[in-house]
């Protein structure tokens, strides 16, 4: 017996949970998806079966990691209602000198000075965190942070001593901030490894990738995903590919999904488009269009990833890329791969940063 498959789509975002369901009727709509059950369970099935080992192991990888490291305290409190601001573990201005360290977190409003030796003791350093936020397609850039390479504790640690070594020239508001930041404090440090080939994207909404370039001292964090290939080539091989289904997404006015974690590692197999299968003179033409895309392109602040793309696309290099994999890929495995990270119809808000 045919299946006719439905969804119920909101017509504003001035939705609350807290109506009645009197009140939402006029909100909603219904529309039907036009597609077959098969159709549309099939990626979703795939998506519950597969883990991030097996996707690895399709695309010819060493590892996918759905979710980087998870880090609490980097900007500190957020201005929302009932929540108070704080310190945060972004170093905005850092100075080493004649055994001394001036160190300016995020939120504080000036620099404090702690002895070398005291960082030392907690193993406390600066290191480089790949950041959502600084990621574009093809480029990216990194905030410096605190962290101790022991722990949290010893991070809190440090931080309580550095508030006793300056509090008699530390504002009432930076002390409070310093606190506040010592009692939220949590990481989950997660390593990149200076001698691996990475490729890192957004794992929320427009998943767009860059192969990181400085490796040392560098950390995730919970708001990328990132691909650890074989080599050079294939990591900017697979960046290629991801930026060119981001680019499908906008170019086909659907609408990203927010959680994407493994899926778009997933959305490349789908569309046929694994390392392990796509012919070696198609990998590296991807591969070399998408290395000098990633020499050329500087970092930019864009307003949304929508807007990146939009730039990208008249890039005479990310053009070639796209005539290329559109001439190889299937138009049916795509559709299915576009399934895994977004739906059909468009939906601004949901493709915003």
């Amino acid at each position: 017996m045919p299946v006719k498959l439905l969804r119920i789509r909101a017509k504003t975002s001035r939705i609350s949970k807290n109506m009645e369901l009197r009140e939402l009727e006029s909100l909603l709509k219904i529309e039907e998806l036009g597609l077959s059950y098969d159709d549309y369970i099939a990626p979703m099935v795939l998506w519950a079966v597969e883990d991030a080992e097996r996707i690895a192991e399709e695309l010819g990888v060493l590892r996918v990691v759905p979710k980087g490291g998870y880090i609490m305290g980097l900007f500190g409190g957020e201005k929302k209602k009932g929540k108070s601001e704080y310190a945060g573990i972004v170093v905005e201005r850092y100075d080493a000198k004649n055994g001394v360290v001036y160190i300016k977190l995020y939120n504080l409003t000036r620099s404090y000075n702690v002895p070398i030796n005291l960082m030392n003791r907690y193993g406390v350093d600066v290191y480089k965190v790949y950041y959502a936020g600084l990621i574009n397609p093809f480029s990216c850039r990194t905030y410096n942070i605190l962290l101790s390479k022991k722990g949290d504790e010893d991070l809190k640690n440090f931080l309580k001593t550095l508030v006793e070594l300056n509090r008699n020239a530390m504002p009432q508001r930076d002390l409070n901030y310093l606190n506040a930041l010592i009692a939220e404090l949590k990481t989950s440090i997660d390593m990149f490894d200076e001698n691996r080939y990475y490729v890192i994207y957004r794992c929320q909404r427009v998943f767009s990738a860059c192969v990181p370039t400085d490796l040392t001292k560098a950390v995730s964090e919970s708001h990328i995903a990132y691909l650890e290939c074989k080599d050079q080539d294939q990591a900017h091989y697979y960046a290629g590919v991801l930026n060119y289904l981001a680019y499908k997404v906008i170019e086909l006015k659907r609408s990203f999904i927010r959680s994407q974690f493994a899926r778009p590692a997933l959305a490349i197999t789908v569309a046929g488009l694994s390392w392990k299968t796509v012919p070696e003179d198609i990998r590296r033409k991807i591969s070399d269009l998408s290395s000098q895309l990633s020499r050329k392109i500087a970092w930019s602040k864009y307003p949304n990833q929508e807007i990146a793309f939009r730039h990208l696309a008249s890039r005479p290099e990310f053009k070639e890329i796209v005539r290329i994999l559109d001439g190889y890929v299937d138009k049916e495995k795509l559709k299915d791969a576009l399934n895994l990270v977004s739906s059909p119809q468009e939906n601004s808000q949901e493709n915003e940063d």
